[in-house]
């Protein structure tokens, strides 16, 4: 007859947190983890803005990056969850898309149409409204014209996803300092250059701590930090170029300089950061001021020196 060995009792272990650590303790007999913040979506640990790990997860497989992303909205009823973790206020109706004129919520994406969809009332719900947009908009993995949006919906707009609430949450903070768009210390330093066309026009950069400004006679356009900081990455380039034709930057090289928070930040976010630049400047009459060539990258435009 066979016998068995019982396996050892081993003693019961209480982990107590540091008091000088954030507030949460596991408890011996169920490992509950206490007092952190939940997702605002399941029970779980909040890990990135109000998402748990797994919801975040699920909406970040594309190369959206925060910067793409802005809102006219401070408050709403409803409210749209990025893969970071932000809560974007919703309200009736808000309209989603790249055109920043047009759009109350924008998503600066190649996949996103100008105006790509609606989201209104319904009743006492919500629903999505596609308004013909290029690349389609999805509710759970689901192509659809319009439908109802519950808790929780995944919409998809284009190649990007975000995270449907029916309910108005406190805002989130934008990602910034410790990320890698955060500036070093040398991209703090005060940063100024005049760019001078063969014409005679002259155009001044002018940084500032949170972007900067580029004028233009009495034209003058405010630069969020990452456009301002691709103009000023190609004046430098043509300031150590012996010619404009050897001052093409490789968009590689662009993104690594320019620290997407994006950790995989493709020639498409390139593309779209160089394309709203130049909306910006055309809509308050300055010329382009970035040249493109296939193969070679970006540069100042040629007709310019940099001084």
């Amino acid at each position: 007859m066979s016998s068995r060995t019982r396996p050892p009792i081993l003693p019961t272990i209480e982990l107590i947190a540091d008091p000088a650590l954030p507030a949460w303790r596991v408890g011996r007999d169920a490992g509950r983890i206490e007092d952190m913040a939940r997702c605002v979506l399941c029970t779980m640990p909040a890990s990135t803005g109000v998402l748990c790990d797994a919801h975040r997860k699920s909406i970040a497989a594309s190369s959206l990056t925060p910067e793409q992303i802005a809102s006219r909205r401070a408050t709403g009823t409803a409210g749209l969850i990025d893969p970071w973790g932000v809560v974007w206020a919703i309200g009736d109706p808000t309209v989603i898309g790249r055109a920043l004129q047009d759009c109350d919520f924008t998503l600066l994406h190649a996949s996103v149409s100008s105006v790509h969809a609606r989201i209104e009332r319904a009743g006492e719900g919500w629903r999505v409204i596609d308004q013909g947009s290029r690349n389609g908009t999805c509710v759970d993995n689901v192509r659809v014209e319009a439908a109802p949006l519950v808790e929780g919906a995944r919409l998809r707009f284009g190649e990007v996803d975000l995270l449907f609430v029916d309910r108005s949450l406190p805002g989130v903070a934008v990602p910034s300092g410790p990320g890698r768009t955060a500036p070093s210390r040398k991209d703090r330093l005060v940063f100024a250059a005049s760019l001078t066309a063969t014409s005679g026009e002259r155009i001044e950069l002018t940084q500032r701590v949170e972007g900067g400004i580029v004028k233009l006679g009495t034209a003058r356009v405010e630069l969020a930090r990452l456009e301002f900081h691709l103009l000023q990455l190609l004046t430098e380039a043509r300031r150590e170029a012996a010619t404009a034709d050897l001052a093409y930057l490789p968009w590689a090289q662009v993104a690594e300089k320019l620290e997407f928070r994006s950790y995989e930040a493709s020639s498409e976010n390139v593309r779209e950061l160089v394309r709203r630049v130049r909306r910006k400047l055309q809509q308050h009459g300055i010329p382009d001021l970035i040249e493109s060539r296939h193969g070679l990258g970006y540069r100042l435009a040629g007709d310019y020196e940099a001084t």
